[in-house]
């Protein structure tokens, strides 16, 4: 898989999600990536931490104007 950049989707157990954070970020774990999987809660955004190698590549998206 290509290295991650921030605003990268990537599936997680064949759930879509969006990364926000990469490891050098404070509340980022070393070699975790945290990913948004566009759920809130108490209208704050839930982020989770989870390893790299546990994220795969998701397929281009579709753009629409």
């Amino acid at each position: 898989m290509k290295k991650l950049s921030r605003g990268d989707f990537v599936l997680l157990d064949n759930k879509l999600a969006v990364v926000i954070h990469l490891e050098n970020n404070e509340n980022v774990p070393e070699d975790h990536v945290a990913l948004w999987f566009g759920q809130s809660e108490n209208g704050l955004p839930q982020v989770w931490t989870v390893p790299l190698e546990y994220c795969v590549a998701a397929p281009e998206p579709m753009y629409r104007h």
